[in-house]
């Protein structure tokens, strides 16, 4: 196929409105079919529907092929439909969470797995269309709307989760999940194959749209210098925000000899503190912090003062802990929606928004893999509060990079380096 898909950008509000809704809905759906398993990890093992082991595999290989599927979902939004990618996407995770519903045992290791590869057809071919949809500032607006998904998905699951297994058994969870996905299947080809406001068209190689060529270049040194340290600094972010969400429970109850159980409400918390940050940091950047480095820089700034006060005051209250730990992962949720959800949209001008949307958000999960292993180890070697010094230097870290480079993003939003 020769030349690059693009879309005649929305300008009536209620369009723009629509069209976010839409996508917020495709964003929730593709957590509620990919995080589910986790939800229920005791509820599955306590069954005897799966082994632990089974269980625990499952997860960790699924964070794999999620990953590493985001730099083949990335190549291929840009060069097909990215919707096709999507619809993809949805059949496969539903005939996934469907088998999981029914067979069980072991074969949710490899049932899970593909599961993962198939959740990361979503994420980059959402960001294309988006972008290829949107103007800037309605991007920015959307994105955060969108954003919200993700959040507003943990926290249905998580609610929602107890009374589908109480009710009907916990097979019923994978098995309500795999029709929900069906149903995003139908939506996702019904609205963007015929409705015309969401057509994607063909266009000549070579031909300019909205100020953008339609062949696709290759990235100058400089770019891709600047694309190098953007990985870096998200790198920190996924190390931070799922490191620390997924050792907050342990953490809690191994400072403050808490039951385990105030996991559960850490599971909930967490989640709304993201929305709030998403919020917070796209109402920071539209209005006061035009750069989206320097706000990235300020907002990793917030985590490392978060964490360097749960460092001198956490220990003295198990609530003061929660909320510093909770700003913490909110404030690289904050970062996650610069640096993920907002920066591919200027690599527009390469043809390549879907590429290097999969290629940052697979170093998120390089990072949190890194993370969730790494605190681990470091914690059993040199405790908790050496673990939280580690927090603060990858923090401080991350805000060193994006104010560092955000000259030269300023530069680079400007003209084609």
């Amino acid at each position: 196929m020769n030349g690059r898909f693009v879309m005649t950008k929305l300008q009536n509000k209620k369009e723009i409105n629509a069209f976010t809704l839409l996508c917020s809905v495709i964003y929730f759906m593709s957590y509620v079919s990919r995080i589910n398993l986790s939800a229920v990890f005791v509820a599955v093992t306590e069954s005897g529907y799966a082994a632990k082991d089974a269980v625990a595999l499952a997860l960790t290989v699924c964070s794999v092929t999620y990953g590493a599927g985001q730099l083949i979902s990335g190549f291929l939004g840009d060069k097909f439909k990215p919707h096709n990618l999507i619809f993809t996407g949805f059949i496969i995770t539903a005939l996934m969470n469907m088998a999981v519903g029914t067979i069980g045992g072991s074969s949710v290791v490899l049932l899970w797995a593909v599961n993962g590869f198939a959740q990361s057809l979503m994420w980059p071919p959402l960001v294309k269309i988006m972008s290829d949809k949107l103007c800037e500032d309605d991007y920015k607006k959307a994105v955060v709307k969108v954003s919200w998904g993700s959040s507003c998905g943990t926290i249905a699951v998580y609610l929602l989760s107890p009374f589908i297994i109480k009710a009907l058994g916990v097979r019923f969870v994978f098995v309500i999940s795999s029709v929900l996905a069906i149903t995003m299947c139908i939506i996702v080809k019904t609205v963007f194959d015929k409705n015309e406001l969401y057509k994607i068209n063909d266009v000549i190689k070579g031909k300019k749209v909205d100020g953008s060529t339609g062949e696709s270049t290759g990235f100058s040194k400089q770019a891709a210098a600047l694309l190098v340290l953007l990985m870096l600094a998200i790198l920190c972010q996924g190390a931070l925000r799922d490191g620390v969400t997924n050792w907050t429970p342990t953490y809690i109850s191994e400072i403050f000899s808490l039951d385990s159980s105030l996991s559960i409400l850490t599971s909930v918390i967490l989640p709304i503190f993201s929305v709030l940050s998403f919020t917070f940091v796209s109402f920071i950047n539209r209005r006061f912090v035009k750069n989206e480095l320097v706000c990235a820089g300020v907002v990793f700034g917030i985590g490392a003062i978060s964490a360097a006060l749960l460092l001198v005051v956490g220990g003295s209250s198990v609530v003061l802990a929660l909320v510093l730990l909770a700003l913490l992962v909110g404030s690289m949720h904050g970062v996650n929606l610069i640096l993920v959800c907002m920066t591919p949209a200027f690599f527009a001008r390469y043809g390549k928004v879907s590429f290097v949307s999969g290629l940052i958000n697979s170093s998120t999960y390089v990072g949190a893999a890194i993370s969730t292993y790494g605190i681990a180890l470091f914690t059993e070697s040199f405790g908790w509060n050496k673990t939280v010094i580690l927090w603060v230097g990858i923090a401080a870290l991350g805000t060193a990079i994006c104010v560092g480079i955000s000259r030269a993003w300023t530069t680079f939003k400007g003209k084609k380096i």
